[in-house]
Formats: C-alpha cells, sequence, structure tokens
C-alpha cells in the first residue's frame, strides 16, 4: 500500500549522482505513476549510473502522500514528489492538513487532455449517446475516474452542468488510480470513464475503448475523437503535472535540482517519452512555477466554490457544518459499532454481562480491521451492516435479526450522512444503488 517515487540527488554538483527517490501519490498505473516512470526511464537515459526506484502512497487525491513527504522528508534535498491539478482540488476537498505551500516547487513537466471513453462493447457509440442517456437518467449513467474533487471528478461535474444536469446527481465512482478505474470499466462495471489520454491510450489503441470526446481547446495532434466544443458542449478542461521538493531546502539545493530536472527533460529520451504518452511539453521552472501554483489554486477553488454554492455537487463541504472532516468517517464508525453495543442490552432479553475477554477483544478487533479492508470493495453499507451486527453478537445479544436490522439501519444512516453532509463517494453496491436511485 505504501508508495512512492522517490528521487536521491547529490547534494552539491560536485558529487556523484545518488540514489534517485521519486514520490508518486497515486496507485500504479495512473497519470501520476507514469509520469513518475518516464522521469525515471529520462533519468537513467541521462545517467545510466544513476539508480532510480519507483514506489507509490495512494490516497484522498494524493494528499496522503504529500501528508507523509512533508512530515517525513524536511530539509532532505534527495526527495522528489510528483503534483498535478487533481492535488489541488484534493487539497480542498478533503481539508487536507498540508498544502503545496509547504513544499518546495520546482517544475511544471506535462499538460494533457481528459479523455471520455466507453467499453468498445457499449452501445453508446457518440457522445451524443452517453449525453442523452445522461440526461434522461443521471444515476444511472456510471463514470469512473480518479479521487473524488479530482481532474476526473471535477471533468464530469463541469460536463453535468453544462449539459443542464445538477453535478450533484452524477454517479461519479473514484478509483484510487488509472489501473483500477481501467479494470472497472472492461469488466462491464462502468459507463464510462473519464481519465488522461495516456492512461487509456493503450487501450484504445488496441480497440478496447472508444474514444468519444477529449476535452482539450484543439485536438493538438490527437486523432482519436472530437473535442468537447468540436460536438457542441462549451466545455475545456486540461490537466497538467509537476514535480516538488521536501520542504526546509537552501536555495542552491532547490536550484541544484532544478537545473537536473531541465537537463533531463531537454533530452531525447524524455522528448520520445512525451510523444509516445500524448503529453504537451509544459515545462515552468523558478519563481513563474511558484506564481501558477498560487494562481492555480485559487482557480481551483473558485471552481469548487461555484459547483458547491449551490448544494449541486458533494464536492467541498456542501453542508456547511464544520465539524464534517473526512476524519469524521472512521470515527463515526467504530462509535456507532461501540454505541450499538450498548444498546442491545434492551428490554434484558441479553445474558448478564460478561468481561469480554481476550478472545472476543481480538474477534472485535479483526472486524474492525476487516471492514477497512472490504468496504471498498463490497460496498459501504453491507461491510458496515457486518460490523455492528457482529459487535452487536460479541457483546452478547442473542438476536440475529434484530442486530442485522440496527446495524442495517445505522449504516444507511451513516451512508446518507456522509454522502450528503461531506460528499464522500463511498463505495456501492447493489443494494446502496437499489436504495439510492433517483
Amino acid at each position: 500500500m505504501r508508495g512512492a517515487v522517490l528521487v536521491v540527488l547529490a547534494g552539491t554538483a560536485a558529487q556523484a549522482a545518488g540514489p534517485l527517490m521519486i514520490v508518486a501519490p497515486a496507485a500504479p498505473g495512473g497519470g501520476w505513476d507514469q509520469t513518475a516512470r518516464a522521469l525515471q526511464q529520462a533519468f537513467s537515459a541521462v545517467d545510466p549510473r544513476l539508480s532510480v526506484q519507483v514506489d507509490n502512497v495512494p490516497g484522498a487525491a494524493g494528499t496522503i502522500g504529500l501528508a507523509r513527504f512533508v512530515s517525513g522528508e524536511r530539509g532532505n534535498p534527495d526527495a522528489l514528489l510528483i503534483t498535478g491539478l487533481v492535488m489541488l482540488s484534493g487539497i480542498t476537498t478533503n481539508h487536507a492538513p498540508v498544502t503545496l505551500d509547504q513544499t518546495t516547487p520546482i517544475a511544471r513537466l506535462t499538460g494533457e487532455p481528459e479523455v471520455i471513453v466507453v467499453p468498445a462493447a457499449s452501445p453508446i457509440r457518440t457522445l451524443a449517446d452517453l449525453v442523452a442517456a445522461f440526461r434522461a437518467s443521471p444515476s444511472t449513467v456510471t463514470w469512473g475516474g480518479g479521487s473524488a474533487g479530482g481532474t476526473d471528478d471535477l471533468l464530469v461535474r463541469l460536463l453535468a452542468e453544462a449539459i443542464g444536469v445538477p453535478p450533484a446527481r452524477a454517479n461519479y465512482i473514484a478509483f484510487a488510480g488509472g489501473g483500477p478505474a481501467l479494470a472497472a470499466l472492461l469488466g462491464g462495471q462502468l459507463t464510462a470513464g473519464v481519465s488522461g489520454y495516456s492512461e487509456f491510450a493503450g487501450q484504445i489503441e488496441a480497440g478496447a475503448l472508444r474514444a468519444l470526446a477529449i476535452s482539450s481547446p484543439s485536438t493538438s495532434g490527437l486523432t482519436i475523437a472530437p473535442t468537447l466544443r468540436e460536438q457542441g458542449i462549451d466545455l475545456e478542461f486540461a490537466n497538467w503535472r509537476g514535480i516538488v521538493a521536501a520542504p526546509g531546502l537552501t536555495d542552491s539545493e532547490r536550484d541544484l535540482l532544478t537545473s537536473r530536472l531541465e537537463k533531463v527533460t531537454r533530452s531525447d529520451a524524455w522528448q520520445a517519452l512525451l510523444t509516445r504518452n500524448g503529453w504537451d511539453d509544459m515545462f515552468l521552472s523558478g519563481a513563474p512555477f511558484r506564481q501558477f501554483l498560487i494562481a492555480e489554486q485559487q482557480r481551483v477553488d473558485a471552481v469548487l466554490r461555484r459547483l458547491s454554492a449551490t448544494g449541486e455537487t458533494g464536492v467541498a463541504n456542501a453542508s456547511g457544518a464544520p465539524w464534517l472532516t473526512p476524519m469524521t468517517l472512521p470515527i463515526s464508525v467504530v462509535a456507532g459499532a461501540l454505541l450499538l453495543a450498548l444498546a442491545v442490552f434492551w428490554r434484558g432479553e441479553v445474558a448478564p454481562q460478561r468481561p469480554i475477554g481476550e478472545r472476543r477483544a481480538l474477534v472485535l478487533l479483526a472486524t474492525l480491521v476487516a471492514h477497512a479492508l472490504a468496504f471498498p470493495y463490497i460496498g459501504f453499507i453491507v461491510a458496515s451492516t457486518a460490523l455492528f451486527a457482529i459487535t452487536a453478537r460479541l457483546f452478547g445479544n442473542p438476536s440475529w435479526a434484530r442486530t442485522l436490522l440496527v446495524g442495517l439501519t445505522t449504516a444507511v444512516v451513516l451512508f446518507v450522512m456522509f454522502t450528503s453532509g461531506l460528499g464522500l463517494n463511498l463505495p456501492l453496491d447493489p443494494l446502496t444503488r437499489w436504495l439510492f436511485r433517483s
């Protein structure tokens, strides 16, 4: 689960190059991972002696990797972190305790249009078909992409807004990276997928996916599909990716990192990787990049505020309840389990209370761990119902029917609270879709 592409560079220009460590704050297969591995190849091509490792730290639109990077690499002149537009929105939507202001900006690297795709076997042949289905029944059209509140999610909601569908009605399912999203799409679990072109390029070229539209102002060499504007939708949206260094570096350490990165991005190896992945060269370093980050964060925040101003989307904290934060979810699940355990001593139907005992305590701990691991795959309501019911039984309730009923009720209340109040994209299962379809 842990990961990061870390690049360890020499402290001074005179020193030999050391092992390179770059943190990629996403699961393998996604755009950040691809950018990190492309840099790994380019660095190795420029200096074959350089050891480059790639590691991934997925979660929360890159903010988990960002937090670990800021706290664990302070003052380290040899660590780099891949960042981008997704992280800026993730910082806001996840109320992240750290921001890019706490890192040392190095450079913007690439730009890439988003692409909207469907499986090749889908009855949806064109963007017009997809838009018609989306307008007719927003909740039955399932979209898949990266982190909630990220570039892919924002494009879907901006598209909904552009065609007259309330953005909150978009049934967007967030994945930890491009790999899991692609697997779900090819497995027929999604109506459409949204991501950077490079993440879907191989499957588009192989004929497994059909590209319906790209989000750039012009096709700019990509002939896989017309742009949204060319198909009558007044919307353009592009992703970018960059790289930052650890906080607490000296100016000389920062300048050394920047000069080495400039050398790599001018190399033939890097230019070939840009062409192969369909990336635009958007290299920008120094003070202009630092100003770009400030302006881009303001732009992203303005979009999120606009979409959430009338309660149209769950991104950001649209409920206005300041006590709702991402940590409220796991705290509430644990608290709900404990409260349910106390509530089972109802009408004297439970046997006299015995000490919980070491064995039952271990079972309870294992159940909590199993819930955290299982709910992304079997759905929040199913996993939480099982958690609450097992907890009640451990505390002595003899009735499975009652514990399951109370557990289901508690899970549904928590689901509504965190999807409507906080805008979290909790995993869906068939029962959840049936209960909450519009």
